[in-house]
């Protein structure tokens, strides 16, 4: 008797370390969010100084609104690093995934302001690696809207190869609006259910 009290018991604390492993993999939405409303607002300021003011300096939006989005990264990742009692797989693959983003943002935007990369392509590309980041996320965590997102990203790309530097900038946004903001919120809202 004392020995399927003990298979029980293990069997009980296994499906609590399951349980509380599952939790851990929810992501609350919040980089996605950040980034999201950053990137939609950058680009439609952009969009908006570059049609109706034609201000030749139009791209500011991006490096003010982009500083402030990475000292907030920052400061949350260090924040929510902390908090955390165990690193998951999740966790490990998710600083891997958007590490590899960055370097081939930095990349891109490099190599198009030396001019090795024409202008009117950037952000078809910077759509694709998009795309990718939020793809391989929804697919880690099982999160069709991420999923559908990163396939979207890939779509807009493909169509933003043949329209002018102006519409790219809308093209972007919608993608951002698609692939972070909209899963975002429901992540955030997932999340706020499971706590």
């Amino acid at each position: 008797m004392e020995n399927q009290f003990d298979e029980r018991q293990s069997l009980a604390i296994i499906s609590e370390m399951i349980d509380n492993a599952r939790e851990r993999i929810v992501d609350d939405g919040f980089f996605y969010l950040l980034w999201g409303y950053l990137v939609f607002i950058a680009a439609l300021s952009h969009f908006a100084l570059l049609e109706f003011v034609q201000w030749e300096y139009a791209w500011v939006p991006w490096p003010v609104l982009m500083t402030l989005g990475g000292v907030l990264s920052a400061f949350v990742g260090a924040r929510k690093a902390s908090e955390a009692k165990h690193k998951t797989f999740f966790d490990t693959a998710a600083m891997y995934l958007w590490s590899a983003f960055l370097i081939a943002l930095f990349m891109i935007l490099a190599f198009t302001a030396l001019g090795k990369i024409d202008g009117l392509v950037a952000y078809p590309l910077i759509m694709v690696i998009y795309g990718i980041g939020t793809w391989v996320s929804g697919g880690i965590l099982k999160f069709v809207p991420l999923i559908i997102g990163g396939i979207l990203c890939w779509i807009l790309a493909g169509v933003a190869f043949y329209f002018p530097f102006n519409i790219q900038l809308l093209l972007l946004a919608l993608s951002i609006l698609i692939a972070y903001i909209i899963p975002g919120h429901m992540l955030k809202f997932k999340a706020s259910k499971n706590v």
